[in-house]
């Protein structure tokens, strides 16, 4: 057995970045967290340092990417993008791969996406 250590302290002092919603692709790990700066936003980890980064700065402040779900090589997730409100959203794990899957409810009105399911290779969710 491992014994547990920190990998990156994502927002250093009292507060925590609360990473939330691990969810692994492949051999990475992703999850939303805060860094004090870009507020809650996708990040991802390879179990390095110098591996645990922002994906992408989806929204100018909080993007709230939530229900992770992976999809073969791909994660899925709903985010807000402060354009589209909260839509469903994949990434490959690149900034530029992370982008907005359809703008189900168009304009700033949201659909939510939840309850994100993998069946196979295919997504399933409601909105």
């Amino acid at each position: 057995m491992s014994t547990p250590f920190l990998v990156k302290d994502i927002l250093p002092g009292f507060y925590g970045s609360s990473p939330s919603y691990l969810t692994a692709v492949g051999n990475t790990l992703f999850f939303w967290a805060n860094d004090g700066v870009n507020g809650y936003g996708l990040w991802k980890s390879d179990g390095t340092t110098a591996g645990t980064v922002l994906v992408a700065d989806i929204s100018f402040g909080d993007s709230f990417p939530g229900n992770l779900t992976a999809v073969g090589n791909t994660l899925y997730f709903q985010a807000y993008d402060g354009v589209n409100g909260g839509e469903l959203w994949k990434s490959d794990g690149t900034a530029a791969g992370t982008v907005l899957v359809k703008d189900i409810r168009p304009g700033l009105s949201t659909s939510y996406p939840v309850s994100l399911t993998a069946v196979g290779n295919t997504l399933f969710f409601a909105a």
